[in-house]
């Protein structure tokens, strides 16, 4: 398989974004950016149309969100992963903020790794600590 990804130059190095279509991009918003914590890049919502908005951070944009009020919950995506510094942290604000967790992923020293959950459309979502380069928790 390591011989199929080609050489450094021209293989892929990472997940620029996910792309997602959820049902009421103001709730949306509001879980990703004031629940998630995620900065409201570009703000498609003022300019109709398709109202696509993306979110991200200081290292760059990663989640591109379009509205579809006629799509169905949680979607054909399994789920999408964002690594975060401090798993712990991040979970104590979500659980503050009324989140269930539907999973959590524990290390060999039985410090959590990762929490999975649902956002408002019922789409799953983890956060999770860097995981090894050879295969991710999934």
């Amino acid at each position: 398989l390591r011989d199929m990804l080609g050489g450094e130059k021209d293989r892929i190095d990472g997940i620029d974004h996910a792309a997602i279509v959820v049902s009421d991009m103001d709730r949306a918003l509001g879980f990703y950016s004031g629940i998630l914590g995620l900065e409201i890049i570009r703000d498609g919502r003022p300019g109709g149309g398709e109202k696509k908005t993306f979110l991200g951070n200081k290292n760059g944009v990663f989640l591109a969100v379009t509205e579809d009020k006629n799509r169905p919950a949680g979607g054909p995506v399994n789920h999408i992963a964002f690594r975060v510094s401090d798993v712990e942290a991040l979970s104590r604000r979500l659980k503050d903020a009324g989140i269930s967790f539907s999973e959590e992923k524990t290390g060999p020293d039985g410090k959590p790794t990762a929490y999975h959950f649902l956002d408002p459309d019922g789409l799953e979502l983890e956060i999770c600590v860097a995981t090894p380069k050879e295969v991710p928790q999934y």
